[in-house]
């Protein structure tokens, strides 16, 4: 192993389960959201928590896929394979998903740890990007919808806080 892929694995790690500077890494976040969120969206036709995750999850799959070598696997934009209709309805489903996502975030260490520094610079099969761009791409991808789901998290704590300060009130009515 050499120095930026050393440095990529330690960023990609950073971002999914270690400390960011910026708050709550990936896995942190999840770990912290009961299953009963998964479901749920700040506004119609907005993704769920639960959707968002899969969505990283297929991502990372695409990655963890590109750099095993099979170049024939892809993911079309905005298709089923891109974000998948997932549904989180018990504690189980939810521990499920969260645990797919971890073993493909391995996955991808794993492959890295077998390459050297000039692998960052082959081109992505069927991409215009090398796997360098991807990577770090896989990062961005990362924090881009961490704040969607702190978003979700947030607005979903005040709607139930709103809808628990109304029950109140109608009974002291």
């Amino acid at each position: 192993m050499e120095n930026r892929i050393e440095h990529l694995i330690a960023s990609l790690s950073e971002i999914f389960e270690g400390e960011p500077w910026y708050g709550d890494s990936v896995m942190k976040k999840l770990e912290n959201l009961p299953h009963s969120i998964g479901y749920k969206t700040c506004a119609p036709q907005s993704h769920s928590v639960s959707e968002i995750v899969g969505h990283l999850l297929a991502w990372k799959k695409f990655a963890l896929e590109k750099l095993k070598g099979n170049d024939g696997y892809d993911i079309e934009l905005n298709s089923e394979t891109d974000w998948p209709e997932i549904s989180i309805n018990t504690p189980k489903q939810w521990e499920e998903l969260k645990r797919k996502l971890v073993s493909c975030q391995c996955g991808i260490y794993e492959q890295l740890r077998e390459k050297g520094d000039d692998f960052l610079d082959k081109k992505v099969p069927r991409r215009k990007y090398n796997f360098d761009y991807l990577l770090y791409g896989l990062i961005q991808h990362d924090i881009y919808h961490l704040g969607q789901i702190g978003l979700i998290q947030s607005q979903i704590k005040r709607n139930d806080e709103y809808s628990k300060t109304l029950q109140i009130t109608k009974r002291l009515d």
